[in-house]
């Protein structure tokens, strides 16, 4: 990774986060970094930006240590303790799903909880355009795995959907907190449920969030605009000389 950072005209990273892990670790120059985000095609993203949603809490992804759905759980489990009322659905599958599963009868969360598996993207975003709040609990694994910056996070915001997230790596750039969504700290079950709660029965809130979620994807995160950064900057680059040929 070194000797291709070194050798490249131009190196372009996804997150202001993983910009300073390349100065700070690898030593990349700081000048030849440039910060793209990637991008959606907002055409496919109508916005609905409606307030009278069913009181439904969605997570889409793998079930996998760094997504923190254990931590979900318990917050839905505090938030039934409270009195809420609401669905919780968990899109996804993966190695952690038996414990889940487990851990969600424990907390008596059966008639809460439903775990819908994997589902092909034009139902997960169905199930986004009709989600009261879009959950991403994400943590660093104890293994060191973490998210970047979750695609559905975008997407969500995109189709107007406000989002709790948690503030790891470069989850802040997208929501920042009370701005384009609630930020709360990682593996902190109360104050996840707390922030569940005021979007759940927050409609001003949720509609003065997701407008402002939306106008941050137009401005940071269109993929024509975007690809236009990555296509100025090979535009910019040296022409590569020719491979010599043995003869």
């Amino acid at each position: 990774l070194r000797a291709l950072l070194r050798d490249a005209s131009g190196v372009v990273t996804v997150s202001d986060y993983n910009a300073r892990y390349l100065v700070e670790t690898i030593g990349v120059d700081a000048s030849q970094l440039h910060r793209i985000y990637n991008g959606l095609d907002l055409d496919r993203f109508d916005v609905a930006l409606r307030s009278d949603r069913r009181p439904t809490i969605l997570a889409v992804g793998r079930f996998v240590p760094k997504k923190g759905f254990d931590v979900l759980l318990d917050a839905c489990a505090l938030l039934v303790r409270d009195g809420a009322r609401f669905t919780c659905r968990l899109v996804g599958g993966g190695s952690e799903e038996g414990s889940l599963r487990a851990r969600a009868t424990a907390l008596g969360l059966e008639q809460v909880v439903q775990f819908d598996g994997p589902l092909p993207q034009r139902e997960v975003m169905a199930a986004l355009r009709e989600a009261t709040v879009f959950a991403a609990p994400c943590v660093v694994a104890e293994d060191g795995d973490r998210d970047g910056l979750p695609t559905v996070l975008v997407e969500a915001m995109a189709l107007g959907t406000p989002c709790v997230a948690t503030d790891v790596v470069g989850i802040p750039e997208l929501v920042r907190h009370r701005e384009t969504g609630l930020l709360v700290p990682p593996q902190d079950a109360p104050a996840l449920a707390v922030a569940l709660r005021a979007l759940l029965e927050g409609p001003a809130l949720r509609l003065q969030l997701a407008t402002d979620a939306r106008a941050l994807i137009e401005a940071a995160f269109d993929v024509r605009r975007n690809a236009a950064l990555v296509r100025a900057l090979f535009q910019a680059a040296p022409a590569a000389s020719p491979i010599a040929m043995a003869s």
